[in-house]
Parts: C-alpha cells; structure tokens; sequence
C-alpha cells in the first residue's frame, strides 16, 4: 500500500510540471523569427548598396595614374593603349577584387598586381609592378624590348628609349619576336637576359657602359665564343658560353663577373684596352697599340 501511494504522488508531481515543447517551444520560435527577419534586413540592405550609385565604381575610370619614375617620354603613349575595364560595380561586389586584378595581369605592361584595396564609398587603389627593360633586342633596324624574365614589353621603336639607366641592344637574334606579355624563347635572348641581369645585379653597369651583347654564335657549338659584349669605345669583351650551359669546365656567371670586375678595377672604363677575354681562370687583356 504505501509503495501505491508513492506512485500516486510521482504522477501527479509529474502533471504539474510543464512539457519541453511548453518551456522552450515558444522561445525558439521567437529566437527563430528573429533570426529570420534579420536575414531578410540584412539581404535587404545587401541589395540596396548593391545597386546604390554612392557604391558604384565606374571601371572605365581606371587607369595607370604615373608612369614609372624609369620611363621616358617615348613610352607615353605605350602606356595609354593598354586595354581599360568597362562597365560597373558596387564596391560591395565579391568578384570586384578578382576581377580588377585578372584584368591588370593580362596587362603586357604589368609583371605582377601587387595589391587591389577598397576605399569607400567608392574608389578602388590598385598596386602593380610594371615591366622594366632590361635589354633592347634589334631586328631589322627596329628595336624590341625585353625585361628580366624574357618578356615582350609592348611597342617597337626606332631608337632604343631613354631611360634612367642603361638598356644595351642585343645583336644577332634570328627569331621573330612573340606578342607584348609573352616570354621570348630563345637561346639568344636567353643568353643576353642572363648577362645583362648578371652585370646589373652585381654593379657592372656603373663600372662601364655596355653598348651591345652580340649573341649570334648562341648554340653553334666549336671553341670561340657564343657571347661579345661590346663596352666603351667599342672594347670587344669575350663572355664564353651562355649563362645557361651546362658544359663541363665552363666558368660559372658569378667567376667571370669575378673577373671583369677586376680587370676593370686594374683598367678603370677599359682606357687603353684592345680586348678582354673573361671566360678563362685568368683573364686576358690585350692592350691597343
């Protein structure tokens, strides 16, 4: 009897305590309403700024603002025939970064976008790293431009520009030259890239002038020489084999900078020279009569 009564109780201690449903049922459907207007605010703002002109950033005003500090007055209009953007978009628009920065690579003048940012309400900075020339490649009495990767930079010209610094023209190279942004493959320009980035990256420039980089012997193989600078005053300077051989017993880039450099701290702007040969252990310089 009394394990009854105990029974009796439970339940109805159990009747009047309310249900899961009736605690919280009600406050999740009021949190879940909530959460649902919100949604419908937020997507309702999202499609206001989408469409509001104070948020519209017209592509077709972008431009490249300043030429580069190197460029010379030849290169101006070089610079205004790159393809602009056309039409619209909100600056809350999630492809507006990728879809300026997939423009901008396909520049031939850009090596590399370095930054797209938003500035609002709406106006967009853009940061590239344009293409610098490195050598001048002549064909047919025009010259082409080349910078450190072996890339076309746009335009052909009838004189080498004036830059800041020196470009030196590239003799002897057979192939036709590809389209602005693509990379040049050939031996010669190869060849010519490796030497003239080897003699800038180490100072050479400032020890001497190369006027040209005679590379028409690239890749035909016997004992002289495949590259010939041409310094001041027309002092034929004997590289050796192209940078880019793997030939047994060949000296290596860094050994022959090693070597013009100290034949030119012996003979400063190659006064008096009639020769150098730099592709030997130990340099040969020939003397003009």
């Amino acid at each position: 009897m009394p394990a009854e009564t105990a029974v009796e109780k439970k339940a109805a201690a159990s009747e009047k305590s309310p249900g899961f449903l009736q605690k919280y049922g009600f406050s999740a459907t009021v949190a879940g309403l909530g959460l649902f207007m919100l949604v419908l605010i937020h997507r309702s703002v999202y499609a206001y700024l989408m469409t509001d002109d104070s948020y519209t950033i017209d592509l077709s005003t972008l431009h490249v603002a300043d030429r580069p500090e190197w460029a010379g007055d030849g290169l101006v209009s070089e610079f205004k025939t790159s393809g602009p953007l056309t039409g619209k978009m909100s600056i809350f628009d999630p492809d507006l970064t990728k879809h300026v920065t997939e423009h901008y690579q396909q520049n031939p003048w850009v090596s590399k976008v370095l930054s797209v940012q938003k500035e609002f309400p709406n106006t967009l900075r853009v940061k590239v790293e344009m293409r610098k020339p490195l050598v001048a490649v002549e064909m047919k009495g025009q010259f082409v431009l080349v910078d450190k990767d072996q890339v076309r930079i746009p335009g052909t010209y009838a004189q080498v520009p004036k830059f800041s610094f020196t470009v030196a023209r590239v003799l002897g190279v057979k192939s036709a030259p590809p389209e602005a942004g693509k990379r040049w493959a050939d031996g010669g320009i190869e060849a010519a890239v490796g030497v003239a980035s080897a003699l800038v990256d180490n100072r050479v420039d400032r020890m001497m002038t190369v006027n040209a980089i005679d590379v028409s012997r690239v890749g035909r193989g016997g004992r002289e020489t495949e590259v010939v600078l041409h310094a001041e005053d027309s002092v034929p300077i004997e590289w050796g084999r192209s940078p880019a051989t793997r030939e047994y017993g060949e000296l290596t880039v860094d050994e022959k900078v090693r070597n013009l450099k100290g034949v030119l701290m012996s003979q400063p702007r190659l006064k008096g020279v009639g020769r150098v040969k730099v592709q030997f252990d130990d340099p040969v310089v020939i003397m003009r009569k």
